[in-house]
């Protein structure tokens, strides 16, 4: 199994050490150095003007999620880091505990903020376009896939629409078998793609 490549961006060499510890010290994970290649990128929010940092990797490195480490728990400015392309937030006290369970969620492609900011960003966007009418789906399959083509795990899924991670893998896997695809990631592509 290859480890997950992640590079860390700081101004401050401790919380660059930090960081690469914490990250380090897991089996599944290896810390890149600039010109390697890597999937999450991990920004502390104290970095000298983090937001031009952040926009220069994801040119340079377009499929790179970015994960932010920072003092902030505001919904508001939750929602301003996931409309400027950012994955998840892991506040500073909770960098120890949290940091690698969050760069895994990242790298799955699922977004790590609280949920109610999610649930707040999603009224906030404009749903997803879809041709129901065409679709054998029930009402709450529905809404299932609209937040599995958001990238959103069986738990968030669960605690957006108030019902059990349980019933939330009952749905998907009603929706996979309707649509007759076997995956997740099918799913999105054949929604990107148009053929659903």
């Amino acid at each position: 199994m290859n480890a997950l490549a992640v590079r860390v961006f700081s101004s401050h060499p401790f919380a660059r050490l930090l960081y690469a510890n914490i990250l380090g010290g897991e089996q599944d994970m290896q810390v890149v150095e600039e010109g390697e290649a890597f999937s999450v990128g991990v920004f502390d929010g104290l970095l000298t003007d983090v937001e031009g940092v952040l926009n220069l990797m994801r040119l340079q490195s377009p499929s790179m999620r970015p994960l932010l480490v920072s003092n902030t728990r505001e919904e508001n400015e939750c929602l301003r880091w996931i409309f400027r392309g950012v994955w998840g937030l892991v506040p500073y006290e909770e960098c120890q505990q949290r940091l690698a369970g969050a760069v895994r969620h990242i790298a799955e492609g699922q977004l790590w903020f609280p949920p109610s900011v999610i649930e707040r960003w999603m009224q906030m966007t404009s749903p997803v376009s879809t041709p129901w009418g065409r679709l054998p789906l029930t009402h709450r399959e529905r809404q299932v896939m609209e937040l599995l083509l958001r990238r959103l795990s069986n738990k968030e899924i669960g605690s957006i629409l108030h019902i059990s991670e349980r019933t939330v893998k009952f749905h998907v896997g009603n929706i996979l078998t309707k649509l007759q695809v076997t995956s997740r990631r099918e799913l999105s592509a054949m929604w990107a793609s148009g053929v659903a």
